[in-house]
């Protein structure tokens, strides 16, 4: 194979290890200002814990939340260890939408699952997102008006006649094998709504999805984390800026000691069950995952549409989605694809979508927005939106997401040949493929049940649980092949 080849530029990348997050990361515009709880930690690191959760983005906080809210773990000490400030990374980072991308898809997953476990990864998406609606529907009137939750119609112009056909293939497979879906589901071919309607400039038809939602997302994490250390006063602490650099377990230990050392700047803790919900960053502390499930770097922004554009935000989202391409000239890769919200009370645009170098897409580097990325979104909103000529960037900004060589979440207890320690009381819910806001708060639910001693929920999709031979099966080979399918439409 040619060494330069895109193939062999992902095999390169894939590689390599994630690093621990960024020290100085890319200023996101969701976490200005910083939330009350941002730094929180302990005037002294607690030494020794029951659960310790590596982690304090949606996943880590849903099994957190979990656990301190199930009566048979009321003794249970939990503590989140976080290596920069509450909800840093991808939840605090990412384009703040609730969409289930599981219709769009259908086809392909029927292909790889059947249909059976198709079905249930869909009812599993579009429970965590009417979870989550009832979640904030519980908080206080101040808490919902800061998370800015709204129900919408999620849009998506499709520009690509094979990428249109192979969604009205996946829609109709889904109608005939589910009678009801909490979310509606539809394909609009009417120039009129495309353009009037929805204000796209262009597309061959709309795919729309009653009943998604838009909110702020890092808002909606650092307020659950609030309410947990409130209501868990002496069993729950956040450990912000405490990364944890290594993990090591006492093989003399029984499963009801702390037998995990957890390595940190500001000490060592010791976990009877450690769970790791650091999603692109897991190979760090399992190394046996890389390439398995490896860090992506992707590119969001703020954008001041111009005053010709109305606000639509309390209505709708936008995804834009057209087929991939790769530049050798300039060794850019473009995904064609683009995910948009619009704050219903400013008008600004928060849109995300990728066209960069490929060692600029495949890192756990935070710290940085490549040159093209960042000249790439900030041109993009004239040519997705009409009457958005006048727009403006404020804010670019990255962020990390785990993808897995499979494109299917990894969950559940880790065995002693993945993490080459003697114990067998960690777990992993992460590798959520860009799609985590859908997946993550039942994951963590799941996750969290499953260490605590439980049976796997029967609503928990059987085809993201980890194994030994389903990770036999993601290599190197599988996962670059995967992103070139992914990102340029071939295979």
């Amino acid at each position: 194979m040619d060494p330069h080849s895109l193939t062999q530029q992902f095999k390169d990348r894939l590689c390599l290890t994630a690093g621990l997050p960024s020290i100085n990361p890319t200023s996101s515009a969701w976490q200005d200002p910083p939330a009350p709880i941002a730094t929180a930690q302990s005037e002294v690191l607690p030494s020794v814990t029951d659960i310790a959760i590596i982690g304090s983005g949606i996943t880590g906080t849903s099994v957190a939340h979990t656990i301190l809210n199930n009566p048979q773990a009321s003794g249970l000490r939990v503590t989140i260890l976080e290596a920069r400030n509450a909800c840093s990374g991808a939840t605090g980072r990412n384009g703040g939408h609730l969409i289930s991308d599981t219709c769009g898809h259908f086809e392909h997953l029927v292909n790889a699952l059947g249909i059976d476990e198709t079905v249930k990864i869909l009812r599993f998406s579009e429970a965590n997102i009417a979870d989550l609606k009832t979640l904030v529907a519980q908080l206080d009137d101040a808490e919902r008006k800061a998370i800015e939750l709204r129900e919408v119609n999620a849009t998506t112009t499709v520009t690509d006649a094979n990428v249109l056909d192979g969604v009205r293939r996946s829609l109709k497979m889904m109608q005939d094998a589910v009678d009801k879906t909490s979310l509606k589901y539809n394909v609009v071919e009417d120039q009129n709504v495309l353009k009037n309607k929805y204000k796209y400039r262009s597309g061959l038809a709309v795919f729309e999805q009653e009943g998604a939602v838009a909110l702020w997302p890092y808002r909606l994490i650092t307020i659950l984390q609030k309410r947990l250390l409130d209501a868990h006063k002496g069993r729950f602490t956040l450990e912000t800026s405490t990364p944890v650099t290594s993990i090591t377990h006492n093989e003399d230990a029984s499963e009801y000691e702390p037998g995990y050392l957890l390595h940190t700047p500001r000490g060592i803790v010791s976990a009877r069950k450690v769970i790791h919900c650091t999603n692109g960053y897991l190979s760090h502390l399992i190394p046996s995952l890389t390439g398995k499930l490896y860090p992506l770097r992707g590119t969001m922004s703020v954008q001041d549409p111009g005053s010709s554009f109305p606000k639509l935000g309390h209505l709708y989202s936008w995804t834009k989605m057209h087929a991939g391409s790769y530049d050798p000239e300039t060794r850019c890769l473009t995904t064609g694809l683009y995910y948009a919200q619009q704050n219903a009370n400013t008008g600004e645009i928060f849109i995300g979508g990728e066209s960069q170098e490929v060692e600029n897409l495949l890192t756990s580097n935070d710290s940085a927005v490549a040159a093209s990325a960042s000249r790439h979104i900030s041109s993009i909103v004239p040519e997705i939106y009409l009457d958005a000529d006048d727009a403006k960037t404020k804010k670019v900004w990255s962020g990390i997401m785990g993808f897995t060589a499979d494109g299917l979440p990894m969950a559940g207890n880790l065995s002693r040949l993945s993490t080459g320690r003697t114990g067998s009381g960690e777990w992993i819910a992460a590798g959520f493929n860009g799609h985590g806001m859908d997946k993550c708060w039942l994951t963590g639910q799941a996750v969290a049940k499953m260490a605590l001693g439980e049976a796997v929920p029967s609503w928990f999709p059987e085809s993201f649980l980890i194994s030994e031979e389903r990770l036999k099966a993601c290599t190197v080979d599988v996962a670059a092949a995967g992103i070139v399918g992914l990102f340029t439409g071939s295979t």
